[in-house]
């Protein structure tokens, strides 16, 4: 049996708990099980339409406001008028996310709002405008591995990237496309040999696109050593905003030797250099990363790149109490608006069985209140199923609390 709990607003279903808690009434107002989604492009003049969301007892009206936050999902603020399911943004909503609250009724009563985890930060209806031109990662020998870093953008959002490696004569940098070399990474061939490289990296959005081309490296030479790296993460798991150390060896070994560490975080469009590092004297090197969500990492020398390592994260669950009123906050990369977590005890035979679900805010905190009996202790926590969390996330749990009644 269960409550369901909604911030800024009455508790909108409750069922009687077995054992010390207090039974309570049944409800039959609306009770959501699954936050709106948002779907359409967060740009200038695209329209964004949400979902109802998923909700018991039968709703027969739906109600919408959609509100306007700051680039991280916080400090909402209602966007007068727009009252719909959809929403067309607009100028003022540029380098904002928007939500959107959801209030269903039935004749038993209004339960809600109920918010949409935030957009992406709306972008201007204008094409990508390159900033600062793609760089390589790597050194130019045949048989080394170059990665592409797509470079900086202003004006309109980038939605995807496209790479086209080129060959270029060492004196005056006529460049040919290499047939089929149309990857972020790129193998160095034997037909490179003496030859330049470069990558040209096309940004687009629904506006339109911008190509730039790197700089080319130096002419393609044969290394004397292939160095070889290693890479290890001390842990696969971690939880958000934990730092995880990584390191590995080089072969043949030696002081001195550039590591450079890269990581492509879960939904990112490129692979990003993260960290810089140099081997000590016996080949050893080591690097302390900070994942906020699922991410992959892997370690590249000039001439080699080592395999992947994919260091999979939980939500961080924070869980506050005060008497009967309990406090969950949840932080990784993005915001947890609308998820639902449970609020759970722990019974004699060591279950954890479930008190109340609980809807998380726009600010990914949920502030509620469930009576416990006044002489007795409960063992609680706050969890978060993998479902919720969402792809990149595994699932979430707080610490315990031994936590005396008070009611």
């Amino acid at each position: 049996m269960r409550t369901l709990v909604t911030i800024g607003v009455a508790a909108i279903a409750a069922c009687a708990i077995a054992g010390p808690i207090a039974a309570a009434p049944l409800a039959t107002a609306p009770v959501s099980t699954a936050a709106p989604v948002v779907s359409g492009q967060a740009y200038v003049g695209k329209t964004l339409t949400t979902s109802k969301g998923s909700w018991q007892n039968s709703p027969t009206g739906y109600a919408y406001q959609w509100a306007r936050c700051d680039a991280n999902g916080n400090g909402c603020a209602q966007i007068g008028g727009a009252t719909s399911s959809s929403y067309v943004a607009t100028s003022a909503d540029v380098s904002h996310t928007l939500e959107a609250l959801v209030t269903a009724t039935n004749s038993a009563g209004t339960a809600g709002p109920v918010s949409s985890k935030p957009t992406a930060v709306v972008s201007a209806a204008l094409p990508p405008t390159n900033t600062a031109a793609p760089t390589i990662v790597g050194k130019p020998f045949v048989g080394a591995q170059l990665v592409a870093e797509p470079g900086s953008y202003s004006g309109g959002a980038v939605s995807s990237y496209r790479y086209q490696w080129e060959r270029c004569d060492p004196s005056n940098l006529n460049c040919a496309s290499v047939s089929g070399a149309t990857r972020e990474a790129y193998t160095v061939a034997s037909a490179d040999l003496a030859k330049r490289l470069r990558v040209t990296v096309t940004a687009s959005n629904p506006f339109g696109h911008a190509t730039t081309p790197s700089n080319a490296t130096d002419a393609v030479t044969v290394p004397v050593v292939v160095v070889t790296p290693t890479l290890q993460a001390a842990r696969t798991t971690t939880i958000c905003c934990q730092t995880v150390h990584l390191g590995g060896t080089i072969s043949p070994a030696h002081a001195g030797e550039k590591i450079t560490v890269l990581a492509r975080e879960f939904g990112e469009l490129a692979t990003t250099a993260v960290a810089t590092t140099t081997t000590d004297a016996s080949g050893n090197w080591s690097a302390t990363v900070t994942p906020m969500i699922q991410t992959t990492y892997t370690a590249q020398t000039g001439t080699a790149t080592s395999s992947s390592a994919t260091v999979s994260v939980h939500p961080r669950v924070g869980f506050g109490v005060n008497g009967n009123t309990f406090t969950a906050k949840i932080t990784g990369r993005g915001n947890f608006a609308g998820r639902i977590a449970y609020f759970q005890m722990r019974t004699p035979s060591g279950a954890w069985r479930r008190l109340a679900l609980v809807v998380i805010n726009q600010h990914s905190v949920a502030k509620f209140r469930v009576p416990l009996r006044r002489g007795h202790t409960y063992a609680l926590r706050i969890y978060l199923t993998q479902a919720q969390a969402g792809a990149g996330y595994l699932a979430g749990t707080s610490a315990v609390k031994r936590v005396g009644g008070t009611k």
